[in-house]
């Protein structure tokens, strides 16, 4: 349970005009005092859901091996169709015609990785085979190839596999971004005649222990022969139709804790039920001394912050490595949740959170003042019911999901370090005005 805290940040007149619950009065006295709310009486409840998004929509690709322990991840990548024809010369002519008839004779799996987020120091083995089991782009994951409200199919291997063997290559960052694959002619011929698009692919792994890597782009090279002039060899090529990234482990949720990003992605909803008074001998009380009993209305909201304590993601190699940003919007049908459409960003601006902010220990403050004046005037009865309703519930989320595999972890609630609401209240008497 938080600690309860009251500063007495100002005593006596102030410069600004203090806000005053009776308007024809003028203040002679005034007090702004912060107060701390404990987590349990502010929300009624808490429930944090993962499945947002897919780690295909992610705008990064992984590999690795056993990085930081255990952490696995392969890339998995679908090609698109083969130009219908090519264009050749027959013998001695000087015009070229279509070929349809082409023969595929073997190819290359071409691979740019990024040198910059994921820098290797040495350099690193890298591995290819082609997908022979159905999967699907949106719901694969390490465990199952397709999960989706039709039905799941599990791998027949965790992983991604079995697969047909492309080979290795090396790959120095300190001398290019492009790792080649030679494709055999069986495989290439397979690719350039499958409609399937799902065993039109290939799964890109590390078989270098102890490095992660982002794989940015992948492309099918073709050498096919002419069937008009059977000495001429054409390169063609299909570029991905798409693509996601399969780990493990994969963490979920957990009941302990506030999770927000991943791949999918997470999110926690808090249901609000904002204290309205004070009353002597509440925990609250206990700080605030002769101020109790005290009114909460939204006249005398001068700021309201929704505070977080950093948990440290586990394992730790989710610990963000870059800055993630973090929003709270109301859920707009509570009865939907966790698929409840999201309401207007509170505040506007997404919080920036650098990654030494998600520390175990440090404070994450949200701003949420304009939600809980409203949601106070809501229960006081104070809000015009044209306005419409106030929804209770605040989702706490990436903007964007999902952004990768990383997540934001903090305390949850009954721990130490659990969140609480941080008030900076105005309180005055005045005189009535003649």
């Amino acid at each position: 349970m938080a600690a309860l805290m009251v500063a007495l940040v100002g005593v006596g007149c102030t410069d600004a005009v203090p806000t005053l619950d009776d308007g024809d009065s003028i203040p002679v006295d005034a007090r702004t005092v912060e107060v701390i709310v404990p987590f349990s009486d502010f929300v009624e409840s808490m429930d944090v859901f993962a499945g947002f998004g897919s780690r295909s929509d992610a705008p990064a690709l992984h590999v690795a091996l056993d990085y930081e322990g255990d952490f696995q991840a392969r890339s998995l990548v679908r090609f698109g169709v083969l130009p219908r024809t090519v264009q050749v010369f027959p013998p001695g002519e000087t015009q070229t015609v279509a070929d349809s008839a082409y023969v595929p004779v073997g190819g290359r799996l071409v691979v740019t990785m990024d040198t910059i987020r994921f820098p290797t120091a040495e350099p690193v083995e890298l591995e290819a085979g082609a997908i022979l089991s159905e999967w699907d782009v949106v719901t694969a994951g390490w465990e199952a190839a397709v999960d989706t409200l039709g039905g799941v199919r599990m791998w027949d291997e965790p992983g991604g596999g079995p697969v047909r063997d492309l080979g290795r290559a090396m790959w120095n960052a300190q001398e290019g971004d492009t790792v080649v694959f030679a494709v055999d002619s069986v495989t290439a011929t397979a690719w350039a005649t499958e409609s399937n698009p799902a065993l039109r692919a290939a799964r890109i792994s590390s078989a270098t222990s102890g490095a992660l890597m982002e794989l940015r782009t992948a492309r099918f090279v073709a050498d096919v022969r002419s069937s008009v002039n059977p000495d001429t060899v054409v390169s063609i090529s299909a570029g991905a139709t798409g693509s996601t990234f399969i780990y493990s482990p994969e963490p979920g949720v957990s009941p302990t804790e506030i999770r927000i990003g991943g791949a999918p992605s997470r999110r926690a909803f808090l249901r609000f039920n904002l204290p309205t008074r004070f009353e002597p001998g509440s925990q609250v009380c206990q700080e605030l001394g002769d101020l109790c009993p005290l009114d909460i209305n939204p006249d005398r909201v001068i700021y309201a912050g929704l505070v977080l304590t950093g948990k440290g993601s586990e394992p730790a190699v989710f610990t963000p490595r870059d800055t993630i940003r973090m929003d709270a919007r109301p859920a707009l049908a509570e009865g939907r949740i966790p698929r409840s459409p999201l309401g207007s960003a509170i505040p506007a601006q997404p919080r920036p959170l650098l990654p030494d902010a998600l520390r175990e220990g440090r404070r994450v403050e949200v701003p949420i003042t304009a939600y809980v004046e409203s949601l106070l005037a809501q229960d006081l009865g104070l809000r015009d019911e044209e306005a419409g309703e106030v929804p209770r519930t605040v989702a706490l989320l990436s903007p964007f999901e999902p952004t990768g595999f990383t997540f934001a972890s903090f305390v949850g609630p009954g721990q130490e370090g659990e969140p609480f609401l941080r008030l900076i209240l105005t309180l005055s008497e005045g005189e009535l005005l003649p």
